[in-house]
């Protein structure tokens, strides 16, 4: 009983040394396990850890991830300012293909007539800084950097465009073969083929074109016809 008096005491000293706006507090429980506990959430035989000073371990704030505060502008100026940037972003060709399709192929097309303008910019620049005496170099590379930028999507760009194929299994792709497959039954048709000749071709015929191979050897064609 003595000792569970002392254990009490200790409890209530501790207890009394939790700061002010802790949320919670660290003990470890009687099965020995350590969490953090609210005030509320103590039980008599839960052991209030200390830290070197002697002080409890407590926790200021909720548990989690802190929640960023989200600040808005300091005046009105740099509201004006943010607004503008927004209507801009809202109309950026690049950011919108992106944000629709971003596996578009036109994503790099835009790309590449951004960095251009950039590129054109950036000539510019030079220009007037040629033309009022100052330094240049610096400006010549930031230029260089432009078009290397520019060279090298153009050439994923090309890429692109030579590994792009039709899509065989495209709704247009599909429509336009179907339409080919009956042109070609009524032009048996009309050319006097019996029916059950007709029906014996093309049963040959679907089953040919519904082979991995056959897939294959028509994207190899359409490939080398784009090179």
């Amino acid at each position: 009983m003595g000792e569970r008096t002392k254990a009490q005491l200790r409890h209530d000293e501790l207890l009394a040394l939790v700061p002010d706006g802790a949320a919670r507090i660290f003990v470890k429980t009687e099965k020995g396990k350590k969490k953090y506990k609210e005030r509320t959430e103590l039980a008599d035989t839960d052991e209030i850890l200390t830290n070197k000073d002697g002080n409890p371990i407590v926790m200021k704030g909720k548990p989690g991830r802190k929640q960023l505060v989200e600040l808005g502008p300091d005046n009105d100026v740099i509201k004006e300012i943010l607004k503008r940037k927004l209507e801009e972003m809202s109309v950026d060709d690049i950011l919108r293909l992106a944000r629709e399709d971003p596996e578009s192929p036109d994503v790099l097309q835009q790309v590449i007539v951004g960095l251009g303008e950039e590129a054109a910019s950036i000539r510019f620049e030079r220009s007037e800084a040629e033309r009022t005496g100052k330094e240049t170099s610096g400006i010549s590379v930031r230029r260089i950097n432009a078009l290397k930028a520019v060279g090298d999507v153009w050439l994923k760009r090309k890429e692109q465009l030579a590994l792009k194929g039709v899509d065989l299994d495209s709704s247009a792709f599909k429509s336009v073969f179907h339409h080919i497959v009956v042109t070609m039954k009524e032009s048996m048709t009309e050319t006097g083929v019996r029916g059950e000749a007709i029906e014996a071709v093309f049963a040959k015929f679907s089953e040919i074109v519904e082979t991995p191979e056959w897939e294959s050897e028509v994207k190899n064609l359409i490939q080398g016809i784009r090179r």
